[in-house]
This record gives C-alpha cells, structure tokens and sequence, in this order.
C-alpha cells in the first residue's frame, strides 16, 4: 500500500535524512500504548511493523517531514540496536503462506471483493475505483492487506491482520472485519 506519513520528532527526521540518502527503505511499527514520550518507548511498540520504501519526501517550513511511503513486507523485531539518537533494529522478515486452494479463491472472489465493494459504495469518503482495485488485485495477501488498511477498524484489529502470516486466516480476519462494519451500518 503506499500512504502519507507526517514526520514530527526532530530524532525520526534524522533518520529519514539518513535513509533517504541510502536506500530509502524504512521500518514501521505501530505504537500499542498511547504516550506523549517522544520517541516512543521500545515496549510501546508492536514487534511486528513494516518495511516501507520512500517514495517521496518533504520537508515544511515547521521542520517536519512529509513522506509518501509503499509498503514492501513484514518484519518481527528480534532486537533493538543502541548508538543513534532514533530506533534501529534488527528485524526478521516474515514470508506469507499462501495456498491457492478453492477455498482461499471463494473467500477472495465472492466474500472479501464482494464486502469491500458494498463498502466503497455507502463510504462517502472512499473513491469508487476502490472497488475495482480490489477486483482487479490476483495476490490474496495483498488484498486482504489493501482492505484492512482501508476499512474502518481499530489499531488493535489492524495489528492481528498485520501479524497474521497465513494468508487464508487473514483473508478470514478481514472478511470479518468487513462484516463488522457493514453491521454497524446495517444492523
């Protein structure tokens, strides 16, 4: 997925700065407990996040930073590094399993797609070419992925489809998310 990212913390513009001058790829992870430290504390942040290439930087009269960033893959953090004055770490990155069965094909094709367009279509703020991106996508890891990111649910809910590795779960996960929220609307 590719989305845009305000950078605030002057020691995560460093970092930007660093990577944009090497190979622009940077690690994400999500923050599980709200804090005004800055930056986040290690044990505030998931253990699963993503590697996330830049596309585009720019920097505001304010000194923030503002990214366009696409998402590559997952990672686990194994370890966190000590010597810059933002977080490294070393990262262990996570390979879908994915079978192409009946099942995993009923759940992309009738289920999920099917869902995610009833939702393009009664969300206002979500274009109508949503849902033929959705169609049109083969991967079923990708679709669940581009669903979840666009739906309505929590950042708890977000990070179980994150961290779910086995692609016909995460479609299931996201089905019921997708589910969920048409029932909110429509109960």
């Amino acid at each position: 997925m590719v989305l845009p990212l305000a950078v605030m913390q002057e020691e995560s513009i460093q970092l930007i700065d660093e990577a944009t001058s090497k190979n622009r790829i940077i690690g994400l992870a999500v923050a599980t407990n709200r804090t005004d430290k800055t930056p986040y504390p290690k044990e505030d942040l998931a253990k699963i996040g993503t590697s996330a290439l830049i596309l585009k930087m720019a920097k505001t009269e304010d000194r923030k930073a503002q990214l366009l960033v696409q998402g590559l893959s997952r990672f686990r953090v194994t370890a966190y590094q000590n010597g810059q004055p933002y977080l490294m770490a070393k990262v262990e990155h996570l390979t879908d399993r994915d079978t192409k069965d009946n099942e995993t094909e009923a759940l992309m094709s009738n289920n999920l797609v099917g869902l995610f367009i009833k939702i393009v279509e009664l969300s206002p703020g979500l274009p109508e070419e949503m849902g033929g991106m959705a169609k049109s996508i083969q991967e079923s890891g990708t679709l669940a992925d581009m669903v979840a990111s666009t739906i309505n649910s929590s950042t708890e809910e977000k990070l179980k489809v994150l961290e779910t590795t086995d692609v016909k779960e995460r479609l299931k996960e996201v089905t019921r998310l997708a589910n969920h929220q048409l029932d909110t609307w429509y109960p």
